[in-house]
């Protein structure tokens, strides 16, 4: 995900007004987010930005678009129920941009109930999906088999499980430790035991360690906020939208043939949730390496958790 710097912040949030103006403006929810990424990420004031003319926006680099782009995105899904009108109003004004994008298209499926589709198609655009058929063409593509076979609960596969369960012998206080312990913490199990997450999918467990969010609505939404804003691929914007429509819109029940159990709305208008999803984007947008996407997780299991955050740039 592209978050503007605090030069450019000021043109990427007045942009992002002026998207949603002619439906009616930011809700209250909404707008709250924009306050909150102004202050909380770029010490601004955003309350006094003027609205933006047309002339102005043709003459706004292309980047500065770009990151306005990524934040429409973000808000459009926080709306629940998301409107056909928002959906169109806000697709228009990016194509106006010259900024086709295809998760607008997909917020404009789901907002027409086409949920189906939408999920679909971030099933296929989405990082998960790119990182198994990357890891496939590697040499891996047998132990992923194996490791989704026994997510979905067919056969449990000794050799993946005996790799994560041996994270239990890392040092105290050290990352691979702590991964060992959420599992046991949460009742999860292993990947590799049966319903044991799919080996890809784990990194996110790892994430969730590393940053200090929790697995309850709140902390999937504040864990892909950073894992978003840490990326450096845009796929990860994707897996923030799948989260959106799982805890927040209401648009997603089901994530790889599975039953999103604690699957919710409206989250983030509990209170205090807000301000903090706002602070994961600042950390993940603070980290400096795309802890997700490049890290060999494994090569650090035995690294002390706080050195990792110090390392990987993870803020407070």
């Amino acid at each position: 995900m592209l978050l503007p710097d605090t030069e450019n912040a000021p043109a990427a949030l007045a942009v992002v007004k002026a998207a949603f103006a002619p439906t009616g403006g930011l809700d209250d929810m909404q707008q709250r987010l924009i306050d909150d990424m102004a202050q909380i990420m770029y010490g601004l004031d955003y309350g006094a930005t003027a609205d933006l003319t047309d002339e102005v926006l043709e003459t706004l680099p292309y980047e500065t678009r770009l990151e306005a782009l990524h934040l429409m995105v973000v808000i459009e899904l926080m709306e629940h129920p998301l409107r056909p009108e928002v959906a169109q109003s806000v697709l228009e004004f990016a194509e106006k941009l010259n900024l086709p994008i295809q998760l607008l298209e997909d917020a404009r499926h789901l907002a027409d109930d086409q949920i189906a589709f939408a999920y679909l198609d971030f099933q296929r655009h989405g990082w998960y999906a790119h990182e198994t058929l990357r890891e496939s063409t590697h040499g891996k593509w047998l132990e992923l088999l194996r490791s989704k076979i026994a997510y979905i609960g067919i056969i449990p596969d000794e050799e993946i499980a005996q790799r994560w369960e041996a994270l239990l012998v890392c040092p105290d206080g050290s990352w691979g430790r702590a991964v060992a312990q959420f599992y046991l913490d949460h009742k999860f199990p292993f990947p590799g035991e049966k319903h044991g997450i799919f080996e890809v999918g784990a990194r996110h467990d790892w994430m969730h360690v590393l940053c200090g969010y929790g697995t309850e609505p709140a902390g999937e939404l504040n864990v892909f906020a950073f894992i978003a804003a840490s990326m450096n691929d845009s796929r990860g914007l994707v897996l923030l939208a799948v989260t959106l429509g799982l805890f927040q819109n209401g648009t997603i029940k089901h994530v790889g043939m599975k039953r999103i159990e604690n699957a919710s709305t409206d989250t983030l208008s509990i209170p205090g949730v807000l301000e903090q999803w706002a602070d994961s984007f600042r950390r993940g947008e603070q980290c400096r390496v795309d802890v997700m996407g490049t890290v060999d997780l494994f090569a650090y299991k035995d690294m002390a958790l706080d050195e990792a955050r110090d390392f990987f740039g993870v803020v407070p």
